[in-house]
């Protein structure tokens, strides 16, 4: 399984192939020889991998066509049958490039499975990412170690550090890190360096910075020189969450008593420091305003304010937007002279949202906002693990959304999540599919329901036993998976498991109406069915609730 889909390839056949080992020539053989073979496997026998690594900087390396930019990610790849095992010819620019077309190789052998023939590949999307940007406990250091390591794998290239929680991003801004949290910070950038994804350090000063005043803007140039010694080139400002209005009167005076003035100020001085220090240095902001039409007044002032190359924050038409459109981008980057490089509030289940298990796929992004905008940064769930799956559909529509599709690719997450265990929790995680998207919630129980209640009103009582037989049977060895099943990515969503439960238990009473409706039976229905109401946690769709009640009128 290739994940995420190929741009381009003229593939003749796919052919089972283990190697035993690899063997590279070529371009930077070292690297991909220390890091993708294993020494132990130079004297086994068995099929051989060949792999040669031809550098070219040239145009069919370095540029793609349908979004008009340079990219240094960019492989070519053509794959054939040798008398030992199969010879790879990868053709790269850069290091960057090769790491992307190992881990393509890398995927196959996982899989087992090769294809010959030839493929030309590369993200459409420049920046693809995401962010820890969530209310609520931030993740651990080896939570986000191996986030970082999956999320690259499968072609992300931009991480972005800024845990609401964390006090030093946010509530102690002014303050510099402890010499522990900043050795992990280090260690965290240096992964990141390892895996090729861009690491943004975020500073949210907005709740307490005198934006006049240069004894604060100094403890905000420390903080960014304190990260900078450690390895970090790329900074964050959120200005997002905080009043709308100055509080302090001297900035009321100095900025003519909007906060927009203040905050285009504090951005080009802060930019200006960050280039002092590194060209290479660069900053993304995010704005008061960073949701609605995106020609209001505040937006368009401040883009038009900022320095060009300062990149600026924006959700769309909704702090959590449904669908994210060409036309809206448009509509921001002439009122703004600045492309937007999205904030997606997609897995995040934070707030008033907090009830939800956000486990399904990216959905309502158009196919060409990749031409629009400078990319897409997806906010996660405090729910580190269960945030990989709709994370790795939002790898999937980033690499190449032209050929997403969102309910395919939600099924090959799961299962690069459980392997092969992975269809025995698609019953459960089909009831957690709700989200701010627009994504039918529960299509599986659904589809069982709508087909049972045909075939009950069309007078097929057995038919509507029967099918109602095959889902009960189907979630049944569900529920007993994870009840028994020691999985981390299972253990965390316990809440949501307890809902099921109980909902299981509720389906089975229900359908067994059908063929004992007596007041005894309906009481454990109606006993049920408040239990499962009761339960703050969200699932299922309003359908099961729907089902309950009818079978109580039998």
């Amino acid at each position: 399984m290739i994940y995420p889909a190929l741009q381009k390839s003229n593939i003749a056949q796919w052919v089972d192939f283990s190697p035993e080992k690899i063997v590279v020539s070529g371009f930077d053989s070292d690297f991909v020889t220390c890091r993708y073979t294993e020494k132990s496997c130079n004297n086994r026998k068995g099929d051989i991998l060949y792999i040669d690594v031809a550098k070219e900087n040239s145009r069919r390396t370095e540029y793609i066509d349908e979004s008009r930019r340079l990219t240094d990610e960019k492989y070519l790849i053509n794959a054939e049958k040798c008398d030992d095992g199969m010879h790879i010819t990868l053709t790269v620019s850069c290091r960057k490039g090769l790491f992307r077309a190992m881990n393509r190789i890398m995927q196959m052998k996982r899989n087992g499975r090769f294809f010959i023939g030839s493929a030309e590949d590369y993200p459409l999307f420049a920046e693809r990412g995401y962010i820890e940007g969530f209310y609520g406990s931030p993740w651990s250091f080896e939570s986000r170690r191996e986030m970082l390591k999956m999320m690259s794998f499968y072609g992300m290239n931009t991480h972005y550090y800024a845990p609401k929680d964390d006090p030093y991003h946010r509530d102690k801004w002014d303050e510099l890190y402890p010499e522990r949290e900043l050795s992990e910070l280090a260690e965290l950038l240096g992964i990141c360096n390892e895996n090729f994804v861009d690491f943004y350090f975020c500073i949210a000063p907005g709740l307490s910075m005198k934006y006049s005043s240069e004894t604060d803007f100094a403890k905000l140039t420390c903080k960014a020189e304190q990260l900078y010694s450690i390895g970090v080139r790329n900074f964050g400002l959120l200005l997002d969450d905080i009043p709308d209005n100055l509080y302090f009167d001297e900035d009321k005076t100095a900025f003519d008593g909007e906060a927009v003035n203040a905050h285009i100020a504090v951005s080009n001085k802060f930019h200006a420091f960050l280039k002092s220090l590194s060209n290479v240095c660069r900053l993304t902001v995010c704005p008061l305003q960073y949701h609605g039409r995106g020609d209001e007044y505040y937006i368009s002032k401040l883009g038009k304010g900022l320095d060009s190359s300062i990149k600026i924050f924006w959700t769309g038409k909704n702090i959590c937007s449904q669908e994210l459109t060409v036309r809206e981008a448009v509509v921001f980057e002439n009122a703004t002279n600045h492309m937007p490089l999205y904030w997606d509030n997609f897995p995040v289940n934070d707030a008033e949202m907090q009830n939800e298990m956000h486990l399904g796929y990216l959905n309502g992004r158009e196919p060409d906002l990749y031409r629009y905008s400078h990319g897409i940064i997806s906010n996660t769930m405090e729910y580190c693990l269960s945030s990989k799956i709709p994370l790795l559909t939002v790898c999937d529509y980033l690499w190449n959304p032209v050929a997403y599709d969102g309910f395919s690719s939600w099924h090959k997450a799961c299962k690069i999540v459980f392997e092969d265990d992975y269809y025995k929790v698609m019953p459960f995680f089909d009831n957690l599919l709700i989200s701010c998207l627009k994504v039918e919630n529960s299509p599986m129980l659904n589809e069982a329901l709508n087909d049972s209640q045909q075939k009950f009103f069309g007078g097929d009582i057995d038919g509507a036993k029967a099918v109602m037989a095959d889902y009960i049977g189907r979630l049944s060895a569900c529920v007993e998976y994870l009840e028994t099943v020691e999985n981390p990515v299972i253990a965390e969503l316990g809440p949501w498991i307890e809902k099921q439960k109980i909902a299981y238990e509720m389906l089975v009473s229900a359908t067994a109406l059908l063929d004992d409706n007596s007041e005894e039976k309906k009481v454990q229905v109606r006993s049920l069915l408040k239990d499962y109401l009761d339960h703050p946690k969200t699932l299922c769709d309003f359908s099961l609730q729907a089902f309950a009640e009818r079978m109580l009128t039998l």
